[in-house]
């Protein structure tokens, strides 16, 4: 091959070398909360930026975001998307928005979100919650993780004992000991199925 490469139309009758196409969106999505795939969340924030006529910056992104929780009729009010990850302390997120995000995911007639609750982990078994919920909520509990230094979220969903499923977002910030932080999140969550009594811990 002679000279620089550049990008040109293939003539008519030319063979195709190789195709490659990427795994389902759903499956995609499925894999950033159950793995807290951070890089790939900010790769499909950019995507959403492009098809609502943004710019694949952060800042189109985010803009991209917020609009679509809004024509989702997600509360967005004290909420300010920084990043596709979460993972900018500038971002602010809400008990209420997280929590509307899943009753979205929920609703019959929105099956193109179901991924959002199909891809959080399961308490005890995977992604993220693998080696927590030692003493209680195991299988019960489907919650998607967020830690920054200081700074302990989980959200998600758990089976009461009376059958109901619940959605559920618990923030917690200026934490002193991460380890204590994501136990207490555990057992409040855990808590929420009914049952036992909770016990904070100091």
């Amino acid at each position: 091959v002679d000279g620089d490469p550049e990008r040109a139309a293939a003539p008519n009758g030319a063979e195709r070398l190789a195709n490659h196409l990427s795994e389902p969106l759903s499956d995609l999505v499925e894999r950033i909360l159950t793995d807290s795939d951070n890089d790939l969340a900010e790769s499909l924030a950019r995507h959403v930026a492009v098809d609502a006529g943004e710019e694949p910056t952060l800042e189109g992104a985010a803009a991209a975001l917020t609009a679509q929780l809004t024509e989702l009729g997600i509360d967005v009010e004290g909420v300010r998307l920084a990043d596709g990850s979460g993972l900018d302390r500038a971002g602010r997120l809400t008990p209420r928005t997280l929590t509307g995000v899943l009753a979205a995911a929920a609703d019959p007639d929105r099956p193109e979100l179901r991924p959002v609750l199909t891809g959080l982990p399961i308490a005890g078994f995977t992604g993220t919650l693998t080696s927590r919920y030692p003493e209680g909520g195991g299988g019960l509990v489907r919650a998607k993780t967020g830690t920054l230094t200081g700074v302990n979220a989980l959200a998600g969903t758990v089976v009461h004992q009376d059958g109901r499923v619940l959605a559920f977002a618990f923030l917690a910030g200026d934490t002193a000991a991460p380890a204590d932080a994501e136990a207490a999140l555990d057992r409040a969550a855990a808590a929420l199925t009914g049952a036992g009594p909770f016990t904070p811990e100091p």
